[in-house]
């Protein structure tokens, strides 16, 4: 049972971009550090100021990014991710509360990389944390130059 488990996460890390250019073994190794969770449709994965230090990877299902409004009243959806997509990365780089709410929008299965497992990763092969922790600059590069691009498109 273990095994095949490796063996679905090792193929879904083959398709998100933050892996994509790792070898199998790799994303193997990687793999085995990960737990797995599951949302009935409905449920919040982490809320806005929980404390973070945990990387989400969507297995099946789809989930909302959520942010509160500045004046208080409820959440607007600013991100929707599916099988592939990440969410929490920010937290496990910098370890500060959670900067939006991620709630599931229907039954959603999830691997979990926490700090506990980065920093193992980091102990016992340095070189495929870097490999893994550039993987993440980029994605977090792109995230920031779409956020800046539509920022310049509201104002």
């Amino acid at each position: 049972m273990e095994l095949q488990l490796n063996r679905e996460l090792t193929e879904l890390l083959s398709e998100a971009a933050v892996f994509k250019s790792l070898c199998k073994a790799d994303r193997s190794e990687i793999a085995v550090r990960m737990v797995q969770q599951s949302y009935d449709s409905g449920k919040e994965l982490f809320r806005e100021g929980d404390p973070g230090g945990q990387m989400y990877i969507i297995a099946s299902g789809s989930v909302e990014v959520q942010k509160s409004r500045s004046h208080g009243t409820g959440r607007i959806v600013i991100a929707r991710f599916e099988r592939g997509g990440f969410i929490g990365e920010m937290s496990l780089v910098d370890g500060m509360p959670r900067s939006a709410t991620v709630v599931s929008v229907k039954p959603t299965k999830v691997f979990v990389l926490t700090q506990e497992g980065l920093n193992e990763l980091i102990d016992n092969n340095p070189a495929l944390a870097i490999k893994f922790m550039k993987g993440m600059l980029v994605l977090l590069s792109l995230r920031l130059r779409n956020t800046s691009g539509w920022f310049a498109d509201v104002f």
